[in-house]
């Protein structure tokens, strides 16, 4: 009976957030706490929420990223991501591995992400990832794909990204048709003063209806930032607060789905500058 329960559960969760098998999973308790927008951010999650932040980043960083969909439906999502940048020539790598579902169902992926800017202002990210979906008694399904990343800084108060995940549909099942989702990501970060930064972002997965997703950042100290967002389709409310001391980011956040109830979530950065030989 209880195994019943939560295949039905899983499925009312796929439903009701318009998710197809596959998906691309944003990463990071910061990202969480602002309804998703992500597309303009710059960190160690960029490998999973657009590779070509991690253009612009400068320090050697890991993260590790968990959340329980809707508290009790032993349903989990866990994330790790190593960043490392060469130089400014040569770019910036990053490597990074996604878990997604229970014991009868889930998902995993791993990435390795290349990103490089072009200028001050423009930065360009891919990444190639492997997929495994395993759903118990049927056996596991393996296969490739790609995304590609892009960030504009016309000014420096203003960012502008875009992100596609895997531009080539891909069929998971001959039979029923199921595709890998197609999704295009477009969206803007602004910081009106230091303090403060405004995130909106557009997603369209090609089979589904549109999101739009919006969050706002505020830092009243050097160390604490206070964040909150929401999203559409379906409407879910999120905030949370993130501490910042010497390189070490500890972010926590919450979603709220009228139906569902709660998520949490939870991150841990670690950033640190490689010492120089002479």
């Amino acid at each position: 009976m209880k195994k019943l329960l939560l295949a039905s559960l899983l499925s009312v969760v796929y439903s009701l957030s318009s998710n197809a098998s596959g998906d691309n999973f944003a990463a990071g308790a910061r990202a969480a706490a602002m309804g998703n927008a992500s597309i303009a951010l710059s960190n160690v999650f960029s490998t999973t929420n657009n590779q070509a932040g991690l253009a612009y980043m400068t320090n050697y960083s890991f993260g590790v990223y968990g959340d329980r969909k809707f508290v009790n439906a032993s349903i989990n999502n866990f994330n790790g991501a190593l960043v490392i940048p060469v130089s400014a020539k040569v770019g910036t790598f990053g490597l990074s591995a996604n878990y997604y579902g229970y014991k009868y169902y889930n998902e995993t992926k791993i990435g390795l992400a290349y990103a490089r800017k072009f200028g001050e202002k423009f930065s360009m990210g891919l990444q190639f990832d492997f997929l495994r979906m395993t759903i118990l008694e049927n056996g596991n399904r393996n296969f490739f794909t790609f995304e590609v990343g892009f960030q504009y800084k016309p000014w420096k108060v203003l960012t502008i990204g875009a992100h596609l995940y895997n531009p080539v549909p891909y069929k998971l099942d001959k039979v029923f048709g199921e595709r890998l989702p197609t999704v295009i990501k477009f969206g803007l970060g602004y910081e009106p003063s230091p303090k403060v930064l405004l995130a909106a972002e557009y997603e369209q997965d090609i089979h589904y209806k549109p999101q739009f997703k919006g969050g706002i950042e505020y830092r009243p100290i050097k160390y604490l930032h206070i964040r909150a967002g929401a999203q559409t389709t379906p409407f879910s409310a999120s905030f949370g607060l993130g501490v910042n001391v010497k390189g070490l980011n500890i972010d926590l956040a919450s979603s709220y789905h009228p139906v569902l109830g709660f998520t949490p979530q939870a991150a841990i950065i670690y950033s640190f500058t490689a010492k120089k030989k002479k």
